[in-house]
């Protein structure tokens, strides 16, 4: 019987709608700062890994729609860029074997350019609708680890202070939701719900019992357990504050807001 993900689906779903409305309000907001637009693939060339949860659910919708020739054009690029991923990390694996500082290690793969598998032959994204939650957000003022990060073709400039996007906070609430379908599910892989993976091999990935390391003896069980109990998510306000937008999708509570060194983060360092 098949693995039931519906109920983490819709979490994942419910945080792909507070990111939306986060950027929607950038974009609102800054017009002259965010320029994203039809057209423009810079972020479809980025190298970034993806959330066992993003991964199941764009694995889900990519079976979903794509089929015949389509699906194998799509699958032949996506092992493409699956192996040049393979040799880059590789590559970082040696230099970091060789003492090369690390700072000079992750400029390397910042500038290494990987063309996405669901960009196609017009540079347009054949899966816009279920694209990650960092593609959704490429564009505006983001924070990982305290150090701001943005796309160099929008307006906003470095040493500014802008409000700015935890992205630590939304891959950790999407890393709960994956560590909640491995007790779900009753994978023996105990650090399933860690996993990090690119695009590409989410995409050639068959996400069966097997794969997942559901117990034979327990699969139908597993597969027929009620799944945990979402945690609850903050719907975004109609109408937030600019300055408190770009938190949404924070859990803590607001005692916390005057402590928070990442609600706006100078674009290329400094608090």
């Amino acid at each position: 019987m098949a693995l039931d993900f519906t109920e983490y689906f819709k979490r994942y779903e419910a945080i792909v709608a507070e990111v939306d409305a986060v950027f929607k309000k950038f974009e609102t907001d800054m017009p002259d700062l965010v320029r994203c637009g039809k057209g423009c693939s810079d972020c479809c060339h980025a190298l970034f890994d993806i959330t066992l949860a993003e991964a199941l659910y764009i694995n889900h919708k990519f079976n979903e729609r794509f089929s015949g020739i389509e699906r194998s054009t799509i699958l032949e690029r996506a092992d493409k860029a699956d192996r040049q991923i393979h040799k880059l990390k590789r590559k970082v694996y040696k230099a970091s074997q060789e003492g090369r500082p690390a700072t000079e290690i992750l400029m390397e793969v910042a500038r290494a350019r990987v063309r996405c598998p669901m960009l196609d032959d017009n540079d347009l994204c054949s899966m816009y609708e279920h694209r990650p939650i960092t593609c959704r957000l490429y564009g505006v003022p983001t924070s990982i680890a305290g150090e701001a990060h943005t796309c160099n073709l929008t307006g906003f400039k470095g040493g500014e202070k802008y409000p700015t996007v935890n992205m630590d906070i939304i891959i950790d609430r999407l890393i709960t939701i994956g560590k909640d379908m491995q007790k779900g599910i009753g994978s023996r892989y105990k650090e399933l719900g860690d996993m990090l993976l690119p695009l590409s091999m989410a995409l050639v990935t068959e996400y069966d019992e097997a794969y997942l390391g559901v117990r034979e003896a327990k699969a139908d069980t597993a597969a027929k357990a009620e799944p945990a109990k979402p945690a609850e998510i903050k719907a975004p306000d109609a109408a937030p504050k600019a300055a408190d937008d770009a938190c949404s999708s924070c859990t803590e509570s607001k005692s916390a807001c005057e402590t928070c060194k990442t609600k706006t983060v100078v674009l290329g360092g400094g608090e």
